[in-house]
C-alpha cells in the first residue's frame, strides 16, 4: 500500500498529504482571530496610558514626565504591532507551505 502514500516525481518520491487543501486557511484564519485578540489585548495599557497622559497634561504635570509617557505609549503600541505583523507573515508563510505540500 506504500504505492498510494507516496507520489514519484522524477527520481524522489513525494508523500502526500492527508489533510485536506482548507486545513491550512482555517489554521490561518483562527490564528489571525486569536493574534488579533492579543494584539488589542496588549494594545489596551497603551490606550489607558494616553488616557493618563491627557488627564496629566491638563493638570499641569511636568511636560517632561508627559512627554516621556506619551514616548512609553508610543513605544507599546509600535512593538506590539510590529510583532502582530511579524506573527501574521510567519503564519501566512506557513499556510502557503501547508497548502502546497
Amino acid at each position: 500500500m506504500d504505492l498510494f502514500k507516496t507520489l514519484p516525481i522524477g527520481r524522489k518520491r513525494v508523500k502526500l498529504s492527508k489533510q485536506a487543501w482548507w486545513a491550512p486557511v482555517v489554521r490561518f484564519g483562527v490564528h489571525v482571530v486569536v493574534g488579533s485578540m492579543i494584539f488589542v489585548l496588549i494594545s489596551l495599557p497603551a490606550f489607558g496610558l494616553g488616557l493618563l497622559v491627557q488627564y496629566l497634561a491638563s493638570q499641569g504635570t511636568a511636560p517632561y514626565v508627559v512627554q516621556v509617557l506619551t514616548l512609553l505609549e508610543y513605544a507599546i503600541v509600535t512593538i506590539d504591532a510590529v510583532a502582530f505583523l511579524a506573527y501574521l507573515a510567519i503564519t501566512g508563510v506557513n499556510a502557503v507551505k501547508g497548502m502546497t505540500e
